[in-house]
C-alpha cells in the first residue's frame, strides 16, 4: 500500500453499499465508490481505527476522526471505500494539493485495506480509482509517502505502480501516538505518481496489478537491502528494527547527497539507485 501510513489489519465488519454514482467494480474484485453518508464516513473511521490499533481516543484522534472525514468529503476532496459483497473492506483518503499556490495535484493522505484482503487487489483498485479520480479533475500528478523499512509497500508503489521516489525525510512526522508508528521514527521517501506515463497507462489496463516494473542492476548502480518484514522484526527484536532504520537512512541521504536517485526495486525487493545521467533499465 501506499500513503503516509499505509497499513492492514483484521476483522471486517463495516456493512452499508455503496450509493455513489463515482463507482467502479469489476467482476473479481471490490466495488470502489466515493462515500457520502454519515454510516458510510463514520464506519471509514473506525476500519482505520481497527487497522491501525488505534485502541484509545487520543490514538483515534492523532490518526483521525469523524469530523475531518466529513470536512474532506464535503469540500470535494478524495474519501474512498472499497466494498467486498456489501461489506467495507479497505477505505482511502487524499486531498488536493498545491504548488505556487493552485491546487495541481492529488496528495493521497491515508490507506487502510483489512488482513484478509491484502492480496486479493484491494490497494491496487483503490489505486485504479483514485487515478481515475484525478485525472477527470485535470490533475495529472498524485503525491504520498511511505515508511522505506516496509518494502512490500515500495515493491507496490515502485514496481505495481510505477511511482517515482523524489525524496526522503527523516522523522518526516515527527511523533505519532497512533498505533502503528508509536514510539517509531517516521522517516519517509515522498513519491510522485506520474498518471499519463506510459508505463502507467499500460499498468492499469488489463489483469489488476499483473504488470511489474523490475529495475536492473546496471554497472554504476547502488542497493539498498531493507528487512523482508520490519513489522515482525520491530515486535521480535526492536533493538535490531531500529539500528535498520538508521543504517537505511544514513544510507539513503549519503546516496542523495550524492546525486543518486531510485530508479524502483528489484524482484528481490532492494531498492535500486543510480547517479544522475545513467539511464534506468527495466526488466520487460
Amino acid at each position: 500500500m501506499a500513503e503516509r501510513r499505509a497499513a492492514v489489519g483484521t476483522n471486517a465488519d463495516a456493512t452499508g453499499p455503496p450509493d455513489s454514482s463515482d463507482t467502479m467494480a469489476s467482476e473479481a474484485g471490490p466495488t470502489i465508490t466515493a462515500l457520502h453518508t454519515a454510516e458510510q464516513i463514520e464506519a471509514a473511521a473506525d476500519l482505520l481505527w481497527t487497522v491501525w490499533g488505534a485502541r484509545t481516543d487520543a490514538e483515534r484522534s492523532e490518526l483521525i476522526t469523524v469530523g475531518l472525514l466529513r470536512t474532506l468529503c464535503h469540500s470535494g476532496n478524495y474519501v474512498v471505500g472499497a466494498y467486498q459483497h456489501g461489506r467495507l473492506v479497505g477505505c482511502t483518503v487524499g486531498m488536493f494539493g498545491a504548488q505556487a499556490g493552485r491546487p495541481d495535484h492529488l496528495h493521497s493522505y491515508i490507506t487502510g485495506v483489512y488482513q484478509p484482503e491484502r492480496n486479493r487487489g484491494t490497494g491496487f483498485a483503490l489505486k485504479r480509482h483514485q487515478r481515475r479520480w484525478a485525472l477527470d479533475r485535470g490533475l495529472d500528478t498524485i503525491s504520498w509517502t511511505y515508511d522505506p523499512l516496509v518494502c512490500r509497500n515500495g515493491y507496490f508503489n515502485l514496481c505495481k505502480l510505477g511511482a517515482t521516489v523524489t525524496d526522503y525525510r527523516p522523522d518526516f512526522y515527527g511523533r505519532l501516538d497512533d498505533g502503528v508508528n508509536t514510539n517509531e521514527r517516521t522517516d519517509r521517501l515522498l513519491v510522485e505518481w506520474d498518471l499519463r506515463s506510459e508505463w502507467v497507462e499500460q499498468a492499469m489496463v488489463g489483469e489488476p496489478g499483473a504488470a511489474r516494473r523490475h529495475a536492473r542492476v546496471v554497472p554504476g548502480a547502488e542497493l539498498i537491502v531493507v528487512p523482508e518484514d520490519i513489522e515482525l522484526l520491530r515486535r521480535t527484536d526492536r533493538r535490531r528494527a531500529q539500528s535498520e532504520r538508521f543504517a537505511v537512512r544514513d544510507r539513503f541521504l549519503a546516496l542523495f547527497d550524492d546525486n543518486y536517485r531510485v530508479v524502483g526495486m528489484t524482484r528481490n525487493h532492494e531498492y535500486v539507485l543510480l547517479p544522475a545521467g545513467l539511464t534506468p533499465s527495466y526488466e520487460p
